[in-house]
């Protein structure tokens, strides 16, 4: 398109245009003025302000505090119920096995070290059932920082973004087939200046 001058007419060079900010100056008469309604922003705006407000997904908070963003997000899920019925079953099995292990005399040794992988997986499912009660994921966008953070139990996945490394933000969906049917879950990821890509969060 091609922008002339609101008060002499005089064509605007691409020089003198702010399309951000949709203004622009007059070389010819030192005019300052906006060229939103040439682009529709304000009908644009006023579509968006129409808009129905959308609920926030069960689990997630959102607070915005002066020039602050914060996302809040629990790791709590009914499925979660599953997985403590799981790991009674799995960690009261190893602890029927080294029961019988430590207590009775010239056990092999090999009764010992074969539930070394379950024993390792039933620590590890038992402590994410723990972080699933009491975690939250929180997003904050800061001082031109974006954050992640899992806690208060410790979680591998805590990033720090300077916003000008960072190119696009997009979020990626993961379709998981199941007996009954299939999911999706959503992953949120970050394009950096240097043509990198960072996962920031997942499962979502």
């Amino acid at each position: 398109m091609k922008l002339t001058c609101h008060s002499c007419s005089k064509p605007i060079p691409a020089v003198d245009i702010n399309i951000e900010l949709a203004i622009a100056k007059c070389s010819a008469c030192d005019a300052v003025f906006s060229f939103a309604a040439e682009l529709g922003i304000n009908e644009r705006r006023a579509a968006v302000a129409q808009r129905p407000v959308v609920p926030e997904p069960q689990g997630f908070s959102v607070e915005a505090l002066g020039n602050e963003l914060l996302i809040s997000r629990s790791w709590w899920t009914p499925a979660v119920l599953f997985l403590v019925f799981f790991c009674v079953i799995w960690d009261g099995f190893l602890v029927f096995w080294y029961g019988i292990a430590f207590t009775q005399d010239d056990v092999p040794w090999i009764m010992v070290l074969f539930p070394t992988l379950h024993l390792a997986v039933g620590l590890g499912l038992t402590y994410y059932v723990l972080c699933c009660f009491v975690n939250r994921t929180r997003i904050k966008v800061s001082m031109g920082q974006l954050t992640v953070r899992h806690g208060p139990l410790p979680w591998p996945g805590n990033y720090t973004l300077n916003s000008a490394d960072v190119e696009q933000l997009f979020c990626q969906s993961k379709f998981h087939q199941g007996k009954h049917g299939g999911r999706y879950t959503y992953e949120v990821h970050a394009v950096l200046i240097d043509g990198t890509k960072q996962k920031l969060i997942s499962g979502l």
